[in-house]
């Protein structure tokens, strides 16, 4: 049994924004939601959706077990992290029955399993793949990072080393988990605050509620804004973040974006500069899932605002920065996937200009009514994106 916990717990998996309770609420997979899905799209025998607004959903790979994280490997193959503890690949467009072997036994409880992964700058010749994983007990655990050299037909993962751990926490909620890297080499960790440690966000000593900057061998960046350990943990890159499950590098623009739920209410998008307080809990747009007032600041000198909000929440999952000739009217654009928060469900368009500034938003596909974990861009500018399901589906996304 490869997995700490029985698979039988990801039943319990929740969700940070989608709740009314002082826990973040359960994933949900219903037959109501089924049928709503049906009602509102136009379903053909091979059970590819037409939503409202114009797009056409056809199914690539059913039947994952909660999907997290889709990347593209240069041979254009795909790899999804199964929240349960399983590399999958997809294949010419076909969903291949053994997962990547050699990967780590992972926490399975509460919101923990697998997360992200990023691609070594250097793949090409050394093959290094990183993956963020829940590891530990529900009593200790925190997220951590390994890498390891993965087979040139995908099938394993060799010489893998845990590179970079959290803070412990005796909690299985808000792990962040997102991996990206940026343009000096370095890789970007987002790292949750596990829920009950909202104050910690604030203490940069310890790794709660934090975006780290690691080197690709797990070492600290010598410019980094804590790098001598005294006024802050070495890695920590940003602080006072909640719980963030978006990051993309914008190398055009040079903007790290991140986005973070917030609690009922007041999930984020900011650009990410080092060193800076992104404010929670000391100041934060939403409320206790409980409606019980955090606090009744919204800003703060020295922390910094989000470029844009939701109110209510929408569950940001995963983003995706728009390249290539399919969807060029929406290129450096960014697409988020918004799980099962009051208005989420749905993939939300944000619209930027040259410099990044927000110009808007835009809601597509809402009346699906599909809880979106990921969004991924394709190598030739394919959309793709991954249900936030126990019985996940990942479709490829196209305009009618």
């Amino acid at each position: 049994m490869r997995h700490a916990i029985a698979l039988a717990s990801l039943l319990a998996l929740t969700v940070a924004c989608s709740g009314a309770t002082d826990e973040p609420a359960a994933d949900k997979s219903n037959g109501s939601q089924a049928a709503d899905t049906q009602d509102a799209a136009a379903e053909t025998a091979e059970n590819v959706l037409v939503s409202k607004d114009g797009f056409q959903l056809t199914p690539v790979a059913e039947g994952l077990d909660f999907p997290w994280d889709m990347i593209f490997l240069p041979s254009g193959d795909m790899l999804v992290t199964e929240r349960g503890g399983q590399i999958r690949i997809i294949r010419d467009g076909q969903l291949l029955p053994s997962p990547v072997a050699g990967t780590p036994d992972t926490l399975v409880n509460g919101q923990g399993g697998y997360f992200g992964m990023a691609l070594d700058p250097d793949f090409a010749s050394n093959r290094r793949l990183y993956l963020s994983f829940a590891k530990g007990t529900p009593e200790q655990n925190t997220t951590t990072v390994i890498s390891g050299t993965l087979s040139e037909d995908a099938s394993q993962l060799t010489e893998v080393q845990e590179i970079f751990s959290g803070t412990p926490r005796e909690t299985s909620h808000h792990f962040g988990g997102r991996l990206v890297f940026i343009d000096d080499g370095t890789l970007i960790v987002s790292m949750g605050e596990g829920f009950r440690y909202m104050d910690e966000a604030q203490n940069p000593m310890n790794y709660h509620g934090t975006i780290a900057r690691i080197n690709s061998d797990g070492s600290t960046p010598e410019d980094n804004p804590f790098a001598d350990g005294s006024d802050g943990a070495p890695a920590v890159w940003t602080y006072g973040h909640r719980n963030v499950q978006g990051l993309v590098w914008d190398e055009a623009r040079g903007i790290l974006w991140a986005h973070e739920h917030g609690p009922k209410g007041g999930d984020e998008l900011n650009i990410i500069e080092p060193g800076n307080n992104y404010g929670w809990p000391a100041i934060t747009y939403g409320v206790n899932y409980d409606g019980t007032i955090i606090t009744e600041e919204t800003s703060a000198p020295g922390m910094e605002q989000p470029v844009t909000k939701w109110v209510p929440s929408i569950a940001p999952s995963g983003m995706a920065l728009v390249s290539g000739d399919e969807f060029s009217d929406w290129s450096g654009d960014l697409l988020i996937g918004a799980m099962n928060g009051p208005k989420g469900q749905k993939i939300v368009h944000v619209d930027l200009d040259e410099a990044g500034q927000v110009l808007g938003t835009t809601d597509l596909m809402a009346d699906l009514k599909i809880p979106f974990r990921d969004v991924a861009m394709g190598p030739d500018g394919e959309l793709f994106v991954a249900t936030a399901n126990a019985d996940g589906v990942i479709y490829r996304v196209t305009k009618q």
